[in-house]
C-alpha cells in the first residue's frame, strides 16, 4: 500500500495516524460531552470548528434541538449510552471531519442512519476534494458515486468500476441494486443476488 507513492512500512506509525482518519461502524465515545468527543482528534478545534464539523455531519440540528438539553456540553455517557444509534455514528463523522484528514476511511459508518441523513452525509462527503475516501458499504447508496466500487464476494475482488460500468455488467452488484431498491429481478440473475456488494 502506497501514500503520494511512499510506501506505508516506511511511514512512522504516529504519522500514519495523523493522515488518517476513522469512522467505524460501532461508534466509539467517551463519557465526555459531545463537543470534546468531537473534538477528540483534534483538541485545539474551537467551538466553531467543533459545530462546523456537527453541521457537516448532520448533527448539529440533534444537539441543540432540546433532545440533549445542555446542548454541545451534554455528556454522552459511557460509550455514548445516553445516545441513540444513529447520534453516535453521526458525532463520530463529525470527529473525523473535525481531524481534517487527507485519508477518510468510512466502515460501513452510515448503517444506522436513515437514507435522507446519510444522502445529506454523503453531499458532504462528495465535497470533500482534498480527502481519498475509503468507503466500505453494505448499501449501494453509500458507494454509488464513487470513482471506482470494489465488489468483494467471499474475501476476494468479483467486480470493479463505477457504477454505470457495474450495473452495465449484470453481475453481482446489480443483482445487489435490485435487490435493496426492491426491483423485479430479471430471469438469470442468479439466486446470489442476495448477497451484499
Amino acid at each position: 500500500i502506497t501514500i503520494d507513492g511512499k510506501d506505508v512500512r516506511e511511514i512512522k506509525i504516529e504519522d500514519l495516524r495523523r493522515l488518517i482518519g476513522i469512522v467505524t461502524q460501532d461508534a466509539i465515545l467517551f463519557n465526555d460531552t459531545i463537543a470534546d468527543n468531537i473534538a477528540y482528534g483534534m483538541p485545539s478545534a474551537s467551538r466553531e470548528q467543533i459545530i462546523e464539523a456537527a453541521k457537516q455531519a448532520n448533527a448539529h440540528n440533534f444537539i441543540v434541538d432540546g433532545r440533549h438539553p445542555d446542548g454541545y456540553d451534554t455528556f454522552a455517557g459511557e460509550k455514548g449510552f445516553r445516545l441513540s444509534g444513529g447520534e453516535k455514528q453521526r458525532i463520530s463523522i463529525a470527529r473525523a471531519l473535525a481531524k481534517n484528514t487527507p485519508i477518510l476511511v468510512m466502515d460501513d459508518s452510515t448503517s444506522a442512519l436513515d437514507m435522507e441523513t446519510e444522502h445529506e452525509i454523503q453531499k458532504t462527503l462528495h465535497g470533500l476534494n482534498h480527502t481519498t475516501k475509503l468507503i466500505i458499504a453494505h448499501r449501494i447508496s453509500a458507494v454509488r458515486h464513487a470513482d471506482e466500487i470494489i465488489v468483494l464476494e467471499n474475501g476476494s475482488i468479483h467486480e470493479r468500476g463505477t457504477h454505470e460500468e457495474l450495473m452495465q455488467k449484470r453481475g453481482l452488484y446489480y443483482a445487489t441494486y435490485l435487490s435493496q431498491y426492491g426491483a423485479y429481478t430479471a430471469p438469470g440473475v442468479a439466486d446470489s443476488h442476495k448477497k451484499e456488494a
